[in-house]
């Protein structure tokens, strides 16, 4: 905490700090009372990451894991809940697989990526189901010029990538295309030679993505995504031989197809009515393979799950009082699929119907809103959710609020069915949020301060009833997390500061021990600078030591790194790239036996066709 206290000495300047108008419908109600952090494509810039890790360890309050490179396993958890206690979205559609819980967030590409937008702690009455401990909300970019780019870019353990990215804008019509091939090899993802193959590891992965939208005429908006992405990671474990249980060679690897549709219409009804129809379809398979020349069979070679979700929303929002109230309400229609070979536990789907409202009323000093939505689920029954926050502004400058608000998420269906062990049984997990903050606007930046209490109930554990049994799943878990983060934005000439810091402390209710995986600490520091035709950035990460063993109460100690970036325009077609993480090429580790990479060099150039003038802004 010490370095963010030295960071808040800085001196204010007369700088306007950026204000960035919310504009996701999901968002509004909360965006307007809660604080709603939003990363703007101009930091995505100027951060020039090749993976989308960077940018999520920019989220206040986000404790993000990685094992690897990209094509790695990326956890984000948030105010002392598990990864799968956080709901993805893009454009409104949740990524978070049913079957697994957890979104693939390693295969998201910052080139797509608008925006992000972040709401900490529970909030299903807004989003529905999985949105326990926070929401992550990815915007997708629109087409701003008609411009044209090609990048290429090298570095450590062969890392390679190929980039294209085209858009086309007229006055009712703009559409952005967006290709990227990424690959490395030579990395060895574990250190116990005993666990994995010893050999060098590898990943690709393919990420088309379009996006359209046409202005009907002055009060209809018509807009579609599709999206693509195909990877291949490879991976280190024991093989066994189904029959006798023997270690067998192989070369393991999962490869994974994602693809999206989604459609919108944005309609403005008399009164300042306005209403929203989405409609989207997801899909994901995940096929387990072998890289040996003369593969053999193990137990998971082969293995194919296939998830499918369509999701489809009506929102209407209505303006109250003279504008100074609103009531927002829908629907919204969830159905999720999911199947698996060979070891079938049969086509298994669910279908979820909510209806959901909220109150909004304003005046100059403060803000209120409630919220509530009921779910009913085809396969647990239904689930009533609740959200009220208020924010006072007694002080020029000063902003305080509080909140209580409720979460669950819905068993995966691995959690249900798995052959021989699932438990069909099983209750939705839920949680209680109270929260509370402030927040201090000074000259070119503000200072923010949130509390939090979290109380999760019902959780879903694996476990063995009985010594040596088989391991099923039960609701039997509960658990508290409490603490502190904060957040620091600053402007200075062509300065930017981004900082934020989390203390927490997690608590298994049955036993009293910290939670597995939770950091007690953790924070980041990014620096940056625009410049004529260039931005430079530092990123300082650190995190605590964190519970990484439930028998022995093992820890892994904490960790730091320090990574730079650079940008600079050579002309006004031509852009050179060049980054350093890991600088000081720091050994640590996440989870026992996984390597993090260690110093990563890399090179780009990029070309750029009818590119404007001044494409960095500083």
């Amino acid at each position: 905490m010490w370095w963010l206290a030295v960071l808040l000495l800085a001196n204010e300047s007369d700088d306007a700090i950026e204000h960035i108008k919310i504009k996701g419908q999901a968002t509004e109600r909360v965006a307007e009372v809660m604080p709603v952090q939003v990363i703007s494509r101009n930091e995505i810039a100027r951060l020039q990451g090749g993976a989308i890790t960077p940018l999520l360890r920019q989220i206040a309050g986000a404790d993000v894991m990685t094992t690897g490179l990209f094509g790695g396993q990326t956890s984000i958890m948030m105010q002392g809940g598990a990864s799968s206690h956080v709901l993805v979205l893009i454009d409104g559609q949740p990524i978070t697989s049913p079957t697994l819980g957890t979104a693939s967030l390693q295969n998201l590409h910052p080139d797509d990526i608008e925006r992000i937008e972040i709401t900490r702690g529970a909030r299903a009455s807004t989003y529905g189901g999985n949105s326990m401990a926070g929401v992550i909300h990815i915007y997708t970019r629109q087409a701003q010029e008609n411009t044209a780019s090609i990048r290429i870019r090298h570095g450590a353990y062969n890392f390679r990538e190929a980039a294209f990215t085209a858009s086309h804008r007229t006055e009712r019509f703009n559409q952005q295309v967006n290709l990227v091939r990424r690959w490395y090899e030579g990395y060895d993802l574990t250190t116990d030679t005993e666990f994995g193959n010893e050999g060098l590891d590898g990943a690709h992965a393919t990420n088309l993505t379009w996006n359209a939208k046409w202005q009907v005429n002055d009060n209809n908006q018509f807009s579609a995504r599709l999206f693509d992405i195909n990877s291949r990671a490879e991976y280190d474990q024991d093989c066994l031989d189904p029959d006798s249980f023997e270690r067998v060679y192989c070369l393991p690897a999962v490869r994974v197809k994602q693809q999206g549709l989604q459609t919108q219409l944005q309609q403005k009804l008399q009164s300042g009515v306005t209403q929203t129809f989405q409609f989207g379809h997801f899909e994901e398979r995940s096929t387990t393979t072998d890289g040996a020349e003369l593969p053999q069979t193990w137990l998971g070679y082969s293995d194919v799950l296939d998830t499918e979700r369509q999701t489809f929303n009506w929102q209407r929002r209505v303006p109250l009082a003279g504008g100074n109230q609103a009531i927002s309400y829908g629907v919204d229609w969830d159905r999720e699929q999911a199947s698996m070979q060979p070891e079938s536990y049969g086509s298994k789907s669910r279908q979820t119907n909510s209806v959901f409202s909220d109150y909004f009323w304003r005046y100059p000093d403060w803000q209120l809103s409630a919220g509530g939505r009921l779910a009913h689920n085809s396969q647990y029954g239904s689930k009533l959710t609740h959200s009220v926050d208020l924010s006072l502004m007694p002080i020029e400058l000063w902003k305080f609020g509080v909140s209580h608000s409720s979460g669950y998420r819905p068993p995966t269906f691995n959690d249900l069915y798995w052959p021989g062990s699932g438990n069909p049984d099983l209750r939705p997990e839920s949680s209680n949020t109270l929260s509370a903050y402030a927040r201090h606007y000074i000259r070119a930046g503000m200072l923010e301060a949130s509390l939090f209490y979290s109380d999760f109930s019902n959780l879903i554990v694996w476990h063995s009833p009985t010594e040596g049994g088989l391991w099923q799943p039960a609701n039997i878990g509960g658990a508290t997390a409490q603490g502190l983060t904060l957040r620091w934005e600053h402007n200075w000439r062509q300065w930017r500061v981004r900082a934020h810091a989390t203390v927490q402390d997690t608590e298994d209710k049955a036993t009293g021990t910290r939670l597995l995986n939770r950091a007690h600490s953790f924070g980041t520091i990014t620096v940056s600078q625009g410049f004529a035709d260039g931005v430079m950035s530092l990123d300082f990460v650190a995190h605590g030591s964190r519970r990484v063993s439930m028998l022995d109460n093992g820890r892994e100690a904490g960790t730091w790194t320090l990574n730079g970036r650079w940008e600079q325009a050579f002309s006004r077609e031509w852009m050179f790239y060049l980054s350093l993480d890991n600088i000081f090429d720091n050994e640590y580790e996440f989870r026992p036996g996984y390597n993090e990479p260690r110093r990563q060099f890399r090179i780009g150039i990029s070309y750029h066709f009818r590119a404007k003038e001044g494409m960095i802004q500083p």
